[in-house]
């Protein structure tokens, strides 16, 4: 029962945190910024990114050192997700740039701390022969969110507000039930004051001392930049090259999603069951970015709906294996048990900065070019996925 309501969990935040990501809010930056959407969207997504950056180990170092009654991890992925539902309903209704990039951080700021504090339950509550399965699964239904995503925002795309509004509240739910089942192990054993030394710390694991989890965040970092040169500018892309349009790029999208999570599904769930089985990972993780550097150039030269999800779907056979791999990995890595949130919140950095990162890039790349060419930026991203692999295999402390 805690593993089933555990997955229901990633999958009800993985909702929340996708649908205005990939969906809504690019169709609400063609609403309110007009002509001038790609680089608002970019603004928004970059800045929002280095928020969360900036949230996710934060508020996992603040949970570490929480002695709640309420427990160490539940009130801060509950309160995260009340708090993201409030911010994506400013943005429905928001009619200005300022206005929806203020709340979107804050929403970042929300959604990293529920994301830290989530990931953080893997490490505390599950045993390391069983982490693979479990990280599979958790994949399966986090990254399943994504067709979830869409569809649930084009159930609603008469009404803007309610394409934000309504996942994040599904989402909200999902996340509840979960709630009751987790039984943390209080503890009242005092904590020194948090110095200014310490707070620095929060945000830094050292690679001299880690070289293991360092070479681990990197090859996240990679292939989660090649994955975000995808999804970011995915609806851009349709519409620009395949012809769709706000009216329908929704529905696009969601059958897009849909194809991916295919892909995602049988990759997360095999790799990270074979993975504990065999107890090796970085075999798992190589072929894993080579398969998803396969997908990538079938993207960058498609020219109908079909070639694209092809590529998607070979992508995301790639993504799904590195992910439920990768976090089994980074959990038998981790420097101190006893600092666990924190310590995955620097490893989520490797999530958040590339959704900064990723944008920028892409305005460089199409300034230099002279036009928003996608099959640049694509095939930028299979070197992105195939630096992932080089990364992990300095690793010396995992198989």
């Amino acid at each position: 029962m805690f593993i089933a309501l555990y997955t229901v969990a990633n999958l009800g935040l993985w909702l929340a945190v996708y649908a205005p990501a990939l969906v809504t809010l690019s169709i609400r930056m063609r609403e309110t910024a007009g002509e001038n959407a790609v680089n608002a969207y970019g603004l928004i997504v970059g800045v929002g990114a280095l928020f969360a950056m900036f949230g996710n180990p934060l508020f996992g170092r603040l949970s570490d050192r929480s002695r709640s009654r309420f427990g160490r991890r539940r009130p801060f992925f509950i309160g995260g997700m009340i708090v993201g539902v409030a911010a994506l309903a400013v943005i429905g209704f928001a009619t200005s740039i300022p206005v929806i990039l203020v709340a979107w951080c804050v929403a970042q700021l929300a959604y990293n701390a529920a994301i830290a504090t989530l990931t953080a339950v893997l490490a505390d509550e599950i045993p390391a022969a069983q982490r693979g399965k479990v990280a599979g699964l958790a994949g399966v239904c986090n990254y399943g969110s994504l067709a979830v995503a869409a569809y649930v925002a084009a159930w609603f795309s008469f009404n803007t507000a309610l394409m934000f509004i309504a996942p994040a509240v599904i989402g909200l739910v999902l996340v509840l039930v979960f709630a009751p089942v987790l039984k943390e192990r209080r503890t009242s054993e005092a904590l020194a004051p948090l110095s200014f030394k310490t707070f620095i710390t929060t945000f830094w694991v050292s690679p001299l001392k880690h070289p293991d989890f360092a070479w681990a965040w990197w090859s996240r970092f990679f292939i989660v930049l090649a994955w975000m040169c995808l999804l970011t500018y995915q609806s851009f892309f349709l519409i620009d090259r395949l012809g769709y349009t706000n009216d329908n790029v929704a529905t696009a999208l969601g059958t897009a999603s849909l194809v991916l999570v295919a892909g995602i599904v049988i990759g997360s769930s095999g790799g990270g069951w074979l993975s504990d089985k065999l107890q090796r990972r970085k075999i798992f993780i190589v072929v894993a970015t080579f398969i998803a550097a396969i997908g990538f150039p079938v993207i960058a030269f498609a020219d109908s709906i079909g070639a694209f999800y092809l590529g998607v779907v070979v992508v995301g056979l790639g993504i799904g294996i590195h992910m439920s791999v990768d976090l089994a990995l980074i959990a038998d890595l981790l420097p101190d048990a006893d600092e666990a949130g924190k310590d995955l919140g620097v490893f989520n950095i490797a999530n958040a900065l590339p959704q900064s990162l990723a944008p920028v890039f892409a305005a460089i790349l199409f300034g230099v070019l002279g036009s928003e060419n996608y099959t640049a930026l694509y095939i930028s991203a299979a070197v992105f996925a195939l630096l992932g692999a080089v990364a992990v295999r300095f690793i010396k402390g995992s198989r």
